[in-house]
């Protein structure tokens, strides 16, 4: 896959998860009474404890990350596709992504013992954006793939 395939993708992917974060964002902000959640205990993990984190709420804290990876990968299609700086930016920002959702979903499944459907939705986009981002190539010192 090329990098502006994987770039593409990202952009895609992320453009579904920041409708997700922004849809948590505003019930968390009260412009909803009651999640859609079809399935799950969306209400009791968005509603504990847990929905903060060092005092902002989580789900802002996706929206502004999937924003920013979505920048990211603007960035690397744009004049500044190939450079090296967007690549471990980006790097950066989905490895945190993927561990901080991990984390988020070890809380759900081991302490609340509740699963939110809106956070797994969230946690398999992540994971799709690390996939397409492959942070793993800057580790093995891989030189950024060519465009097109």
């Amino acid at each position: 896959m090329s990098h502006d395939s994987r770039m593409r993708g990202i952009v895609l992917v992320g453009l579904v998860g920041l409708f997700v974060a922004v849809y948590l964002l505003l019930y968390h902000l009260g412009f909803y009474g009651a999640l859609v959640c079809g399935a799950g205990s969306c209400e009791v993990v968005q509603t504990s404890r847990y929905a903060r984190f060092l005092g902002q709420p989580v789900p802002l804290l996706g929206t502004l990350w999937y924003a920013g990876v979505l920048v990211l990968a603007f960035l690397g299609l744009g004049p500044a596709a190939g450079k090296r700086w967007v690549d471990v930016l980006l790097a950066l920002a989905v490895t945190g992504g993927l561990l901080f959702s991990a984390y988020l979903t070890g809380v759900e499944l081991f302490i609340l013992h509740a699963v939110c459907l809106w956070c797994v939705i969230s946690a398999v986009l992540t994971v799709a954006i690390f996939v397409l981002a492959q942070p793993w190539r800057l580790l093995r010192g891989s030189p950024p793939p060519a465009t097109g």
